[in-house]
């Protein structure tokens, strides 16, 4: 009887309630803590002078051309979805700050990213600008360095290792591994603030080295990478 009126209760409690109770939990702190890693990311993902929105751009021109010989190196927010993978979690972080978050991402209903793209593209919160999502993006988004910025650190002798498939920052740089605990995807791993700040130390050195390269000579790397990963191939006359 005592297991039925329990059951009740949970059938007749607002949806709110329920909603509040699937969400996972979350520290106000761990996500102060990730946004200001975020920040720092951001930082040095800025240094590839442009390289994402050439991407983008050599990929919608590809998709609306049907050129598909490089589909396998388009940008990563028209051929993949990290909103959809990881909604649970990216729901239960956005929704703190403004419920109707997803509702609020709009796209032009002419605006190529629409279209249906390989694997299960295009992400929605790709708008005409780039991503709409400003802060707390899941964490492949934060962390992701594609191939073509691979081929860039290549070049200028910061990381060695293969350069045909993207990976995480944590594959290049020794960094303490908190970032799902601090998204709230692992709930028994605490986080301290010295560990934060030896992430932040260690992303800031390796950025610092980049950044004494040469605007002129970063570019120069990001316009090869383009054209290695997503030059249309010649055809045969």
């Amino acid at each position: 009887m005592r297991l039925f009126l329990i059951f009740l209760a949970l059938l007749i409690q607002p949806r709110e309630r329920i909603d509040a109770m699937s969400q996972p939990a979350l520290s106000s702190q761990y996500l102060r803590w990730f946004q200001e890693i975020e920040k720092s990311l951001g930082a040095l993902f800025r240094l590839f002078s442009g390289l994402c929105g050439q991407c983008y751009s050599q990929t919608m021109a590809q998709a609306v051309s049907g050129e598909r010989a490089k589909r396998g190196y388009w940008c990563c927010c028209v051929i993949d979805n990290q909103v959809h993978d990881h909604w649970t979690q990216l729901n239960a972080v956005q929704i703190r700050a403004d419920r109707q978050w997803y509702q609020k991402m709009k796209i032009p209903k002419d605006h190529p990213a629409r279209r249906r793209f390989p694997g299960n593209g295009p992400c929605p919160a790709l708008g005409p600008q780039g991503c709409q999502i400003s802060r707390c993006r899941p964490i492949t988004c934060t962390t992701q360095l594609c191939e073509k910025m691979l081929y860039v650190l290549a070049e200028a002798r910061l990381i060695s290792g293969p350069i045909d498939s993207p990976r995480q920052i944590e594959d290049i740089i020794s960094l303490p591994d908190i970032l799902p605990a601090l998204y709230g995807c692992r709930k028994n791993q605490a986080v301290t603030a010295a560990e934060v700040q030896a992430y932040l130390a260690a992303l800031a050195e390796f950025t610092a080295r980049l950044a004494r390269i040469d605007v002129k000579q970063r570019r120069l790397w990001t316009d090869r990478a383009i054209t290695r990963f997503m030059a249309p191939e010649r055809r045969p006359r």
